[in-house]
């Protein structure tokens, strides 16, 4: 895993081919695509992904669909991929030897954004398909300075517990310790409640930084939680957005001091603290 030293940093567009697609449980999957070396290994950016039908699939989408990267090596890039409607089910239907087409790098890189990253101790908050961006930054950190909260309202939506294990096998050095699953209904494996009620308790016996991905409630509450424990706080934005050039601004936030965020340009990685979550939410 590189940390974006001596990369690509315009985007530019590629013709991937898959490896591999896997069924995690739920509607997860993993889609790992060969592209050519070294192309993309910033901590912290995204990718806009493209396939098309197969027979009998319909007319595909209009648009690339964003997605950020869970993991990377010289040849190989990994999304974790939630079916959830036409263009994820192209995408998770594709196999091996199809071809993908990748347009990246887009946003800003952790090295940019937070350039003492690997220095400092996070805590990975995760809720549904906003686990896709946190293998990278687990890769790179390890069991010693990373700890992931992952929650889902149910085990149905759960990655199967095994596979969970396989995608964060670097934080497992020392166990499971450095896992924290839950479900909201308590019906799959884990704690049994919100998955921000495990990380306060954390919190209270170390702080460190988060960083949360998931739905907007989620990252509004880690907000809050961050503020009253006095710790840095980065969101990972996931936005609807159709040119992903910060053209078209329908990916923008409006921050606090009155200013908007564009995702595609300047994310997809905030400072949490800087948004005005109550007008997001609205």
């Amino acid at each position: 895993m590189g940390w974006g030293k001596g990369q690509i940093s315009k985007p530019i567009m590629v013709t991937g081919k898959v490896d591999r697609t896997s069924y995690l449980g739920g509607d997860n999957y993993f889609l790992n695509v060969t592209v050519p070396k070294g192309y993309f290994k910033d901590l912290g950016r995204f990718v806009r992904l493209r396939a098309w039908p197969k027979m009998g699939q319909g007319p595909g989408t209009l648009l690339d669909r964003p997605f950020s990267i869970h993991y990377s090596s010289e040849r190989n890039l990994g999304f974790l991929i939630r079916e959830v409607g036409p263009g994820t089910q192209i995408l998770t239907s594709l196999r091996k030897g199809d071809e993908v087409r990748v347009i990246g790098p887009l946003g800003r890189g952790l090295d940019e954004l937070e350039p003492d990253f690997l220095n400092e101790k996070w805590y990975l908050v995760a809720g549904g398909a906003g686990l896709g961006p946190m293998g990278s930054m687990a890769c790179v950190l390890g069991g010693r300075r990373a700890k992931l909260f992952y929650g889902e309202r149910s085990g149905q939506q759960q990655i199967k517990h095994n596979d969970l294990g396989m995608l964060f096998v670097n934080l497992l050095s020392g166990g499971w310790e450095n896992i924290v699953p839950t479900t909201e209904d308590g019906t799959g494996y884990g704690l049994k409640g919100l998955v921000t009620e495990p990380l306060i308790q954390s919190l209270l016996e170390e702080k460190r930084s988060i960083i949360g991905c998931g739905p907007k409630g989620l990252l509004a509450a880690l907000a809050k939680i961050a503020r009253k424990h006095g710790v840095k706080y980065l969101a990972c934005a996931e936005e609807r957005m159709a040119c992903g050039l910060g053209v078209c601004l329908s990916c923008s936030l409006p921050k606090l001091d009155g200013s908007n965020f564009r995702v595609c340009q300047q994310g997809p990685l905030v400072d949490g603290l800087s948004l005005d979550w109550e007008r997001i939410r609205a």
